[in-house]
């Protein structure tokens, strides 16, 4: 079971933090997710999309986030114009706030970040249902 994919872009600003966060919400709604997965999905992406904002060496002009259901599971990309940053791997004390990654991994079931024909790629994929074991 496939769905087409759902995108939104968004200045990368603070301003357009709101309107991502309106519309993980939105896709969340939409599959009925339980309250706890929904926070931690607009948490991760709001914390992704806050470092690249915030990143001094990374100076992007737009973000792309897409959504897309596949089978049981979740697949977001956040996607920027940006200089080579992967927002998976800042170091500590290269920020004053911030999950870190060791809790963005506990929010997702996988992340990953590639650099594509001049974009920044991070992929986040959540299962709608726990697998049973």
């Amino acid at each position: 079971m496939g769905k087409e994919k759902d995108y939104i872009i968004v200045e990368a600003s603070y301003a357009g933090l709101e309107l991502i966060s309106n519309f993980i919400q939105k896709q969340c709604a939409i599959l009925n997710l339980s309250f706890k997965k929904t926070w931690e999905l607009m948490l991760t992406v709001d914390e992704i999309c806050s470092q690249i904002i915030t990143c001094k060496n990374n100076d992007p002009n737009i973000i792309k986030v897409t959504w897309e259901l596949i089978d049981n599971t979740i697949n977001i990309e956040i996607i920027d114009d940006g200089t080579p940053f992967n927002p998976l791997n800042v170091q500590e004390q290269e920020i004053d706030y911030g999950l870190g990654f060791h809790l963005i991994k506990e929010m997702v079931d996988y992340s990953e970040y590639k650099r594509e024909n001049g974009y920044n790629i991070v992929i986040l994929k959540k299962n709608k249902r726990k697998n049973k074991k």
